[in-house]
């Protein structure tokens, strides 16, 4: 994926989880995202799972993650959360 698409989900990203967009590269992103999924899987499910709807996270995919250790399960679901903004992207530039 070249940088203006990176560049692009992870604003994306950011801006679902309340974030202001700040510069991050690929593996900072990913690394803030499981620590924000895991925070919010303990303290907030409910708004967890909104973002994970309104991100459209393939729901079969997510239901892989759960049955772990809370830190197993944001580090599953936040590699999935990074994907599907990857796909988005990658739609959004063959879409223009």
């Amino acid at each position: 994926m070249n940088n203006e698409l990176e560049n692009f989900a992870i604003e994306h990203t950011l801006q679902l989880f309340g974030a202001e967009p700040e510069h991050m590269d690929v593996y900072s992103l990913k690394e803030w995202l499981e620590e924000k999924v895991f925070e919010l899987l303990n303290h907030d499910f409910d708004k967890l799972v909104n973002l994970l709807y309104r991100i459209d996270v393939y729901e079969s995919k997510a239901k892989e993650c759960f049955g772990k250790q809370n830190r197993e399960i944001a580090k599953c679901l936040s590699v999935l959360i990074w994907e599907r903004q990857c796909e988005k992207a990658l739609r959004k530039k063959s879409g223009s």
